[in-house]
């Protein structure tokens, strides 16, 4: 008989870092409460009572020490009740939860009626339904209402509790789709779930049996056990205590899996009892869950720098010998040595590697350790959509290569470098960069990274913050990012807002480059905001002071003025008087004389006098006349002939001939 474990089993990061929270926080001599049972595991929730860490089941049961929110989170109400509290407050809610109540959030406030795909009896559903609105409804258990409360309802959206079975959501998604068409789908199903739910029934196609070790209060160990029992005979059993004394004799190879709430000390104790060929009853003997130092191959231990050499260090990890750590076992960057990184005294964690008790040699690894722990993170980093950081180790023609730390390397593909065109990826040589992982396989050493999607995001925030903070009215800056025939678009932190060709000037505009260059910083005034469509409408005209507040300044009725025609219509022309204040020339004040058109006596373009007959600056209109401007222009001309002819009456023959009369 032979045993397997399935990979992805036990302990996910959230409960991982949930656990060693609450350790942290009793060694230090706090009171410490977990609000409900850390993880729905018995053996679990024993150690941490022995460790001082109590469970309870609401806030007001405690007045002084320190409060610990597990993993499956807590209502917006909860939360604030804990905070308003004078105690401390640890918020262990995982990630990939907070994640999804803060979608829940957001979609709430822009109006969705939101449907959870769960178990309203779970603690994560719980607190979702808080994030979610009064009117959220839980699924399948509440299918049957949808239709009667949201056929009329557009804004619909579907999300998931993390532990859900893919097959069930799915199976959900299209129910609800067939009554709602409009709904919006959010798979909000933790990877590392389906990642452990996978590698169970990939076994289980292989086993004549599986064994799925967890509490069956914890719903991802009862959908984990679902996922094996549609595949071969399956046996859900709460620690090693539950295993029968004999095995039926048809059972060759045994599969292991464990939920995300059950500790490694439990899935080891079921798999070396399984492992033996007797397959005895355990002793009734008390396993402690962190065991002192003993020494093993593949163990993790602490110890400290005894000594450092050009090829090797020593450390003390509290065997009979020191362990000796090769100089290839350790990480080095290039051109540093041992005694560069280490010194006697140093605190340092290391892998064993070797055992020889024949003359007590252990050999010791810090790279393999650092390689697993950096391979973790970036994990984590991948099912959580971290950003993280690297150096550009080398450019190649697809992309960029960046250096993940300890010998692992990511790839870049060159469309996923900038949210531009990057014709030339030597620039970013040597440079330090953010990035998120979409695509991570282990087994391949394969990291796929894009800087891009890091720029979306900020760019995605930089716009919600915009249009949250723009006001109706705003004076704000701007740089012109493209121009169009119908006007400009003007970049304004983060989204872009449209300049319309007639909001450019106070004068009229043929094209919006006559007034405008891609690249320009110009101050413009908010019009209107439409967050939904995420459209702002902008004016650069009304930023600026308006001609027409001169009028009365510069123009009197009955004045005589000239302007260019910009417009000829029927009824009459445009004339413009300064720029961006333009006066009408009715076709009835063009001439003394009956004009049909005015294309008749002007064109566009010339340059003609007229007399002001009326100035209404509130109406933005003037009144002209080129007839009335040509009458007095005649009379001044006829006067100033009269007067030039009634002086030339008194010009006598001495005033014309004088020197031929004085030769």
């Amino acid at each position: 008989m032979k045993v397997k474990l399935a990979p992805h089993a036990g302990f996910c990061n959230g409960v991982k870092h949930a656990l060693k929270l609450a350790l942290e926080a009793a060694q230090q001599g706090e009171h410490v409460y977990t609000l409900g049972p850390l993880v729905h595991n018995g053996a679990v929730v024993d150690f941490l009572t022995k460790q001082g860490i109590k469970v309870i089941h609401s806030p007001e049961e405690v007045e002084s020490g320190t409060i610990l929110i597990r993993t499956h989170g807590v209502t917006p109400e909860v939360l604030s009740k804990l905070n308003s509290k004078n105690i401390k407050v640890i918020d262990a809610t995982c990630s990939f939860v907070r994640k999804v109540q803060l979608l829940a959030q957001k979609l709430k406030e822009r109006g969705y009626i939101i449907l959870i795909c769960g178990d309203r009896t779970h603690p994560e559903v719980e607190g979702l339904l808080g994030w979610a609105g009064g009117d959220a409804l839980v699924i399948p258990e509440e299918l049957d209402k949808i239709e009667k409360l949201l056929k009329e309802q557009e804004k619909v959206a579907l999300i998931s509790q993390t532990t859900q079975r893919e097959s069930v959501f799915s199976a959900v998604s299209e129910q609800v789709k067939e009554v709602l068409p409009q709904v919006q789908v959010h798979k909000t199903i933790c990877k590392a779930t389906t990642l452990r739910q996978k590698a169970a029934a990939a076994l289980a196609e292989e086993v004549d049996l599986m064994v799925v070790v967890g509490g069956e209060q914890s719903s991802n160990t009862r959908k984990l056990a679902q996922v094996c029992q549609e595949k071969v005979e399956t046996w859900l059993i709460a620690d090693v205590n539950d295993l029968p004394a004999k095995l039926p004799s048809h059972i060759k190879l045994i599969g292991v899996t464990a939920g995300a709430s059950t500790p490694d000390w439990t899935i080891k104790e079921v798999f070396e009892k399984m492992d033996e060929e007797k397959f005895e009853e355990t002793k009734n003997e008390e396993t402690a869950p962190y065991p002192g130092h003993k020494i093993e191959v593949g163990k993790v231990l602490p110890g400290k720098v005894a000594q450092v050499t050009e090829d090797e260090a020593y450390v003390d990890i509290g065997y009979k010998t020191e362990a000796i750590l090769p100089k290839g076992e350790f990480y080095l960057e290039e051109g540093q040595t041992l005694q560069d990184c280490l010194s006697v005294d140093d605190d340092i964690n290391v892998l064993v590697l070797k055992i020889n008790e024949d003359d007590d040699k252990v050999i010791v690894s810090q790279r393999r350790l650092c390689k697993e722990k950096r391979w973790q993170e970036l994990e984590d980093a991948f099912q959580n959509s971290i950003t993280i950081q690297g150096k550009v180790k080398e450019i190649v023609p697809a992309g960029i290569i960046i250096d993940l730390k300890y010998g692992i390397e990511g790839f870049m593909p060159g469309s996923l470098v900038d949210i531009r065109y990057i014709p030339d990826f030597e620039q970013f040589a040597g440079e330090e960069l953010s990035f998120k992982i979409i695509e991570l396989n282990r087994e391949r050493d394969k990291v796929i990274l894009s800087r891009k999607q890091v720029q979306e995001e900020e760019n995605e925030k930089k716009k919600a913050e915009t249009l949250s903070s723009l006001q109706v009215d705003d004076i704000i800056k701007g740089t012109v990012k493209r121009l169009t025939d119908f006007g400009a678009f003007v970049d304004v932190g983060g989204i872009d807002g449209l300049v319309h060709i007639s909001e450019l000037s106070w004068q009229r505009v043929e094209h919006p480059s006559d007034v405008l260059s891609v690249g320009d910083e110009i101050e413009v005034k908010v019009l209107e905001i439409i967050p939904e469509r995420e459209r702002i409408s902008l004016s650069l005209r009304k930023a600026q002071p308006d001609p027409w507040t001169k009028v009365p300044d510069m123009f009197t009725i009955g004045e005589i003025v000239e302007g260019k025609i910009t417009r000829i219509v029927n009824f009459g022309a445009f004339l413009e008087l300064i720029p961006g204040v333009e006066g009408l020339v009715h076709i009835s004040q063009m001439a003394d004389y009956h004009v049909k058109h005015a294309s008749e006596i002007i064109s566009e373009g010339d340059r003609v006098k007229v007399k002001i007959l009326d100035i209404n600056p509130d109406a933005k209109r003037i009144s002209l006349s080129i007839k009335a401007a040509q009458s007095v222009l005649k009379n001044g001309e006829k006067k100033q002939m009269q007067q030039q002819e009634s002086n030339g009456s008194n010009v006598t023959l001495g005033d014309v001939f004088g020197d031929l009369f004085d030769k």
